[in-house]
């Protein structure tokens, strides 16, 4: 990171100097990449190697990569502190983990909003390049970079199925926080705020029955070893992530190379996004051959689950309303660019 900086000020002390542009002045630039998501985490193989890739073949190398993966150097709920500190160039931004920083949007993982990642990551993708949503990330001096979202989050229970809506009540859920929280709450459980990396442990333990999670995340944190049941045709709201830098740092950059950040982040979030539609099909016959029973809602059932879920979203504005955030405009724009396809 200190070599980095040091790269940045001798380019603009060199553009005082001289009146080079950047692109004279800077012929290379090394960003150290940090996250905390396994080796053979989707996020990783689907998401921040192939930017890495692209990026380094776009640039001829001009723009490298320290990496520390698998939370070397920083936990994913602690991301966004490592850019702010410096100790990170790019990180994904967990949303569901920074709700205090970002509250607004928090809206990408209601319920409700999107069937599948490529509608979510498309309508995220477009109402971060303008509107109140971009405003939050440029407020915390941050560029996005490449959107991450899963397909709507299933239900997942280390005992007995919870197949309606009245099988909710009492149970303690695993949630990644934010809207999450409403989301469970609404249906009658209890929320139990845990980074995904301790989930196996909680469950283990009978901390919590079950989590709300996406298909991709079960095998990378070995889930599979202990749910008996997962569902397929909830709707329970998803997680994003958003690969981000410092926006000062990304103003500093040529032109050439904010677009090669911008565009390698808009080829690799479509082709991620495709490749978790299609992977779920498969996963969940994965599953289904290792003994866990993958059911589906019952129609009267899903029913009564979504019109309690259609109350998450009135609940999340009128919570961020009583902050004084303008929440019903932010959820306006999403649903804009959601309907927009």
């Amino acid at each position: 990171m200190i070599k980095k900086q040091l790269v940045l000020a001798i380019t603009s002390a060199t553009l005082l100097t001289t009146g080079m542009g950047v692109a004279q002045a800077q012929e290379s630039v090394t960003l150290s990449m940090v996250h905390g998501s396994p080796e053979s985490h989707v996020i990783t193989k689907q998401g921040i190697e192939p930017w890495m890739a692209c990026v380094s073949e776009e640039t001829d190398d001009q723009i490298s990569f320290d990496y520390y993966p698998g939370g070397q150097i920083s936990k994913t709920p602690e991301l966004l502190r490592a850019i702010k500190g410096g100790i990170a160039d790019v990180a994904p931004v967990p949303i569901g983990y920074v709700s205090d920083e970002l509250p607004l949007n928090g809206v990408s993982m209601l319920p409700g909003l999107g069937s599948s990642s490529t509608e979510i990551v498309t309508a995220y993708s477009s109402a971060l390049k303008s509107g109140i949503l971009k405003e939050e990330f440029t407020s915390n001096n941050l560029m996005p970079l490449l959107v991450m979202a899963y397909p709507p989050y299933q239900l997942v229970s280390i005992g007995e199925k919870i197949d309606s809506a009245d099988a909710f009540e009492g149970t303690v859920l695993r949630s990644a926080g934010g809207a999450m929280n409403l989301a469970i709450s609404e249906l009658g459980a209890s929320p139990a705020e845990i980074p995904i990396g301790d989930t196996y442990i909680a469950l283990e333990r009978g901390t919590v029955d079950g989590t709300i999670s996406a298909f991709a995340s079960i095998k990378p944190f070995s889930l599979q070893e202990l749910m008996k049941s997962m569902s397929s045709n909830g709707a329970f709201g998803t997680f994003t992530n958003v690969l981000s830098m410092p926006l000062d740092n990304f103003d500093a950059l040529s032109s050439e190379m904010q677009t090669t950040l911008v565009n390698c982040g808009t080829r690799t979030e479509e082709a991620m996004a495709s490749h978790l539609d299609q992977e779920v099909e498969v996963l969940a016959q994965e599953f289904t051959e290792l003994g866990i029973e993958i059911y589906e809602f019952a129609p009267d059932e899903l029913d009564k689950i979504n019109s309690s879920l259609a109350e998450v979203q009135k609940d999340w504005v009128q919570r961020l309303d009583n902050r004084g955030l303008a929440a019903a405009q932010a959820l306006e724009e999403y649903s804009s660019a959601l309907n927009g396809q």
